[in-house]
């Protein structure tokens, strides 16, 4: 935009400069063949009085060599007939215009007609006419324009270079700063201020964006920390009310008392999830989120998985397709296990009226992936690279279905201290969520 605009202002400049020079040029010339032919007429008035034709002619014929840009030159009576006439080459082309008969200046065709009346006392005694070549105008014009054209190559070669200077020290630190809120937006980082030493009005965005970070770590750093401490907390309470749920639902066989046991049992336990996804987020934040490492068939885990969540289950039907014939993988057991459960609830969950949820896995080089796959709602695209962060919510289910966001993010967390990736495939029917866990390394090779 700086070049654009330099180009366009020194373009305007230079335009108006040769228009301004030229024109400044005709009327020099102009000037100079009037007084010229004042001289001229001054000089053949005793001529005309005298009708000495050759007088006049021979005063004409002196511009041959005092001004050589007069081609041809006339003297008329005062009634319009030609005294006397000369011609630098012949007079058969010198034909007077006929708009000199209401005007004293004429520009045609590259040349300067000049009429002047020739005045003798107040007397009209006739009237001289020159006519010179003007075609220097064309050359001034080329020159004129050659140099600008040098002279705003030369300007855009420097407004380029200082555009770029500028972009470096201003552009450049914007696109960082850009850069640096889009960086956090998307992951959450409040731990990176940026460094800039300007003191202008950049400098003093970039530093209250800084204060506004830091602001925010502190916000969620109390926030995480009442998290922790809440549900620390409650989980004692918790677990009593929990204990005497399940006492009643043993010696109570009376209806509904029987019931009302069971449905606060459920909500117990469902609190209980809640509780301990918190405190999941809360280690994650703090990096105190623990695995333990070993061996464990993987093939079979999924299986167990499966089986626990159709159980508690009527309205989908979980199918696996396939098989990993006893795949042995390193791991925390316990951790892929709470993933495979979380993403087989949500697809139960976010797909109300269907009766399918169907399990894939695969085997390749480096890696197993497991699929899981729901024919419900979908995720928008424009979502679907959010909806691993903490607390995030699709729009179409944030008030229809009920959940605090925490699981894909515990998820995500898992997997990636597994060094494995997790992502979604989702079209407007039903999504599918992958991950990959790598394999087992042995001594000849990956087993």
């Amino acid at each position: 935009m700086q070049v654009l605009t330099s180009v366009v202002v020194l373009g305007v400049i230079f335009t108006v400069f040769i228009v301004t020079d030229i024109r400044s040029y005709k009327q020099r010339r102009e000037r100079i063949t009037v007084s010229l032919a004042q001289v001229l007429g001054s000089n053949t008035i005793s001529a005309i009085q005298f009708h000495d034709n050759d007088a006049a002619h021979a005063i004409l014929a002196n511009l041959k060599n005092t001004s050589p840009e007069i081609l041809n030159a006339a003297i008329t009576d005062s009634a319009g007939h030609v005294f006397a006439a000369w011609g630098r080459q012949t007079l058969d082309t010198f034909h007077i215009p006929k708009q000199l008969a209401n005007k004293n200046t004429l520009y045609r065709d590259g040349h300067l007609y000049v009429r002047q009346a020739i005045v003798d006392n107040g007397k009209l005694m006739g009237y001289i006419f020159l006519e010179s070549d003007m075609s220097e105008v064309q050359q001034i014009k080329r020159d004129k324009i050659e140099v600008s054209l040098i002279l705003l190559f030369v300007a855009i070669g420097v407004a380029y270079i200082i555009a770029y200077v500028i972009q470096n020290y201003t552009s450049g630190r914007l696109l960082t700063l850009f850069n640096a809120m889009k960086e956090v937006g998307k992951t959450g980082d409040y731990n990176k201020p940026l460094q800039d030493k300007g003191k202008d009005e950049i400098g003093q965005l970039i530093g209250v964006f800084n204060n506004l970070m830091e602001q925010v770590k502190l916000n969620q750093q109390r926030k995480d920390e009442f998290i922790g401490i809440a549900s620390h907390e409650l989980k004692t309470p918790l677990t009593t009310i929990k204990g005497y749920a399940e006492l009643l639902k043993q010696i109570e066989d009376r209806e509904p008392h029987r019931t009302y046991a069971e449905r606060t049992l459920m909500g117990v336990e469902k609190l209980e999830r809640l509780i301990q996804d918190l405190l999941d987020v809360s280690r994650i934040q703090s990096g105190q989120l623990e695995l333990t490492m070993k061996d464990f068939n993987i093939d079979k885990l999924i299986d167990e998985t499966i089986a626990s969540v159709q159980m508690v289950t009527e309205s989908h039907s979980i199918t696996r397709e396939d098989s990993l014939n006893d795949e042995i993988i390193a791991g925390d057991q316990q951790r892929i296990e709470q993933v495979i459960t979380n993403l087989l609830s949500n697809a139960i969950k976010y797909s109300p009226g269907e009766r399918k949820v169907i399990v894939n896995s695969k085997k390749t080089d480096k890696e197993l992936i497991i699929k899981i796959r729901d024919y419900g709602m979908g995720i928008p695209r424009e979502e679907q690279s959010n909806i691993f962060e903490r607390f995030y919510r699709t729009r179409d289910t944030s008030f229809t279905i009920t959940g605090f966001g925490l699981g894909l993010y515990i998820c995500k967390d898992i997997i990636r201290r597994h060094n494995g990736k997790i992502w979604v495939e989702s079209e407007k029917k039903g999504s599918a969520f992958y991950f990959s866990l790598p394999l087992k390394q042995s001594g000849n090779g990956v087993s």
